[in-house]
């Protein structure tokens, strides 16, 4: 199974999907303790992205953990641990992405909904749903990750 190092900002944007099965049960979903300890703080809000969150929470016994060095940011952590693992960095803080480009891969949240149309686990149509769906409980509009999504489908 292929290992995802997802930060907390992808997993709240694909928790506004009905994609979170699948993911888990396609893919290791590799976080930090610092992502679970923010899908917490989001979690006791009560807005859309705690809704997001508390998906991810109600399934976190089925994440993939690490027990790594506190760092400035959930994003720090899993970049060690990418670099380590030679893994892509799955992250929808563009600030992340510009930090880490030069040292690891890092793609958005929308790249996970691409590799479940890619494997042939949904539809091209549940996919541009769920990316929508992202989109407009994000605020994307026309950012990065918005034109991303529209390049891959």
């Amino acid at each position: 199974m292929k290992t995802l190092a997802v930060d907390t900002a992808a997993l709240v944007s694909l928790g506004h999907t009905d994609l979170v099965d699948a993911i888990i049960e396609n893919y290791d979903i590799l976080i930090s303790k610092s992502v679970l300890e923010e899908l917490e703080e989001i979690g006791a809000r009560d807005d859309l992205d705690a809704e997001a969150a508390r998906v991810w929470l109600d399934r976190s016994s089925d994440l993939n953990m690490m027990n790594l060095d506190k760092k400035d940011s959930a994003e720090d952590e899993l970049f060690e641990v990418c670099r380590e693992k030679d893994l892509e960095l799955f992250t929808d803080d563009i600030k992340a992405v510009k930090t880490f480009k030069d040292d690891i891969d890092c793609l958005f949240s929308v790249h996970i909904v691409y590799l479940l149309y890619k494997k042939d686990i949904i539809s091209k149509e549940k996919a541009l749903f769920s990316v929508d769906k992202m989109k407009t409980n994000r605020d994307w509009k026309q950012n990065i990750i918005a034109i991303t999504s529209k390049t891959l489908f």
